[in-house]
């Protein structure tokens, strides 16, 4: 028997609880999530959001940031290897 800590079903009731700091789980590219996330935000007027992107998406931040930018945004990333995969974000 696990310890309540450590227990599944546990975990994921407190996170589901859980305010501070309050997280929003994205599955990319979630339409349903992509329809909410506006009303998300602004019930919790959070103070500060983390975005998770890579090093290479650092300049587009100041475009994130920008009060004209309006949600729900999308980025992708294609590498110079042209076998490599897009990536969206």
């Amino acid at each position: 028997m696990l310890p309540d800590e450590l227990n599944p079903d546990g975990v994921v009731d407190r996170l589901y609880h859980c305010s501070q700091p309050y997280l929003i789980g994205i599955r990319h590219h979630s339409a349903a999530l992509a329809k909410c996330m506006v009303d998300l935000l602004e019930e919790q007027s959070p103070d500060v959001i983390l975005l998770e992107l890579p090093p290479e998406f650092e300049s587009w931040l100041p475009w994130l940031a920008d009060t004209e930018t309006k949600a729900p945004v999308a980025l992708a990333g294609c590498p110079k290897d042209p076998t490599s995969r897009l990536s969206f974000y």
